[in-house]
């Protein structure tokens, strides 16, 4: 049986899912601290560009608050299907800060929600590409893809470095 902060009567027993995610904006802003436009512009033969990967963590970040709200307030939400292109090459044109305040935004809404979010919520059914999973798996899954992209930039962003140190 999970506690209850008697103060602010958020559930104990998830804090650490949304503390995972409160996290989140700061670590992208220390990983591109100082880190030059032109790095973030250079494309790997084998992939995207940190430019491209953070246009995409943005506009997944703002599609999962909207989603996540949707798990916590009603009954059995689907994610609507990503439109074509969902890369977000739309976002590809702002610079880094505004994408990584774009980031920071939703991700904060998105823990403002579940900071308050009851255990009993926690289970709530959703569907996101056919696939049913609760409010607890989502956040997961959320935290998990800002962990996978966080880590995929700072190989990029260590490779584009090093080549233009040569």
């Amino acid at each position: 049986m999970s506690r209850i902060d008697f103060v602010t009567g958020a559930p104990e027993k998830y804090a650490d899912l949304v503390d995972a995610l409160a996290v989140i904006p700061g670590r992208y802003h220390a990983a591109l601290d100082g880190v030059r436009d032109a790095v973030m512009q250079q494309t790997p033969p084998e992939g995207w560009s940190p430019q491209r990967v953070l246009a995409h963590v943005a506009f997944v970040a703002e599609a999962n608050e909207v989603f996540i709200y949707q798990m916590a307030t009603m009954t059995d939400p689907a994610r609507k299907p990503f439109p074509s292109g969902y890369e977000a090459t739309d976002l590809e044109e702002l610079p880094a800060i505004d994408l990584l305040r774009r980031i920071e935004e939703a991700v904060g809404h998105t823990v403002a929600l579940l900071s308050g979010t009851p255990d009993a919520a926690w289970g709530r059914p959703g569907y996101a590409r056919g696939l049913r999973r609760s409010l607890r798996q989502q956040v997961v899954l959320h935290a998990e893809h800002f962990d996978e992209h966080l880590a995929e930039m700072q190989r990029l962003i260590g490779v584009a470095t090093t080549a233009n140190a040569r």
